[in-house]
């Protein structure tokens, strides 16, 4: 074999990192004070909690992503004061899942509006988990981040190499087809998060 046909590695290429990444995006969108080192550190040792180390390797499931959430969190508002650059006023972070329960309403619609919600600068954002498979070369499963929604396309604030927009025309939605030339995008509704910042509790 040829040396020059070795290529490298690349971070990212042989972990499933993405979701915890993405988590520590999201976070760092709505409070850019907190230092990313820190929260990258917390965010793994809470997802050691759960017992399935190989998960780092293997990808991260929605439970995970809920769990690490939740732990970070709660040691975000254990450990900082947070309060509003512009008002001075002490907010805190929450995040829910639209589409947890099956019996929830998750047209293409209503999802697409769920997701349209985030703007980081307004202090709502949104963890995504989606399948890309253009029938060709890509074909991949990925965390990201949505930061906003702009001229029918979707904002990324990704961890990769992913697109920094995301056109609605590419994009289907809980689709049964694996893979389609014109819509890669495949938004698996079961796997937004919301995350939002809200007045704290006086």
């Amino acid at each position: 074999m040829s040396a020059n046909r070795i290529k490298p590695a690349k971070q990212g290429h042989l972990d499933g990192a993405c979701g915890f990444y993405a988590i520590v995006n999201a976070i760092h969108l709505l409070e850019p004070d907190l230092p990313q080192k820190e929260l990258f550190n917390i965010t793994i040792s809470t997802f050691i909690q759960d017992g399935n180390p190989m998960a780092f390797i293997e990808g991260t499931n929605r439970g995970t992503i809920k769990n690490v959430l939740s732990r970070l969190l709660e040691y975000i508002h254990s450990n900082y004061e947070l309060t509003d650059n512009t008002t001075d006023e002490p907010y805190r972070i929450k995040f829910s899942i639209p589409y947890w329960v099956k019996d929830n309403d998750r047209s293409r619609k209503d999802v697409i509006d769920t997701l349209s919600q985030a703007n980081y600068r307004k202090g709502t954002v949104c963890i995504l988990g989606f399948g890309m498979n253009d029938g060709d070369e890509l074909d991949y499963a990925h965390w990201t981040v949505i930061k906003g929604f702009k001229d029918r396309c979707f904002i990324t604030h990704d961890s990769g190499q992913e697109a920094k927009k995301i056109n609605l025309d590419t994009i289907r939605i809980d689709s049964q087809q694996r893979k389609n030339s014109q819509r890669p995008y495949n938004f698996f509704s079961e796997d937004i998060f919301i995350l939002e910042r809200v007045p704290a509790e006086k």
